[in-house]
């Protein structure tokens, strides 16, 4: 049986883990990228006001081995100005994301433009969509919703890994 101490303290737990519940209540997952090089996934995480559902915030989570090893803050009115870089290595950007009708509000259409062959500078782009729906933000691309993307690595013989042939949205 619990003394009176006990109950509070139980309480008070309860109530913390509750709080801290609801104050993660706001960030949500669009999707999870993994790629056929490596065993690295990311996460592009958003963050939104609890009372509008409004974007706050973009991050980046990084994923080694199953386990979170760093988050990167996103500026997502550059990617209405300049693009936003997902991916960079050394001077070459890998991955960005472009729009020239994003709102934090209602969100868009988003181009993820992609380095096809940096050996010869050519890129692909692939229009996606960002919209709330019924459970808050999400990505869908030709109308079917995207909680996965599968990047191909584009390898040539002799040089090896040139940039991402294909993106397989799920």
């Amino acid at each position: 049986m619990l003394n009176i101490r006990n109950q509070i303290a139980l309480l008070f737990l309860c109530s913390m883990l509750l709080f801290a519940n609801l104050a993660k209540a706001d960030e949500q997952t669009l999707a999870t990228i993994s790629n056929d090089e490596n065993s690295n996934t990311y996460k592009l995480v958003i963050d939104s006001d609890e009372d509008s559902n409004s974007i706050k915030t973009f991050y980046k989570d990084i994923y080694q081995d199953g386990k979170k090893i760093s988050r990167t803050t996103l500026d997502y009115q550059v990617m209405i100005k300049t693009g936003m870089i997902l991916e960079q290595r050394d001077k070459y950007v890998i991955m960005k994301l472009k729009s020239s009708n994003f709102d934090i509000d209602q969100g868009g259409i988003i181009t993820v433009d992609t380095l096809y062959n940096g050996a010869k500078g050519t890129r692909k782009i692939y229009d996606i969509s960002m919209s709330k729906n019924k459970t808050g933000w999400g990505l869908t691309n030709n109308g079917k919703l995207i909680r996965q993307i599968f990047i191909q690595t584009n390898k040539v013989m002799i040089l090896g890994a040139v940039g991402i042939k294909n993106l397989i949205m799920k």
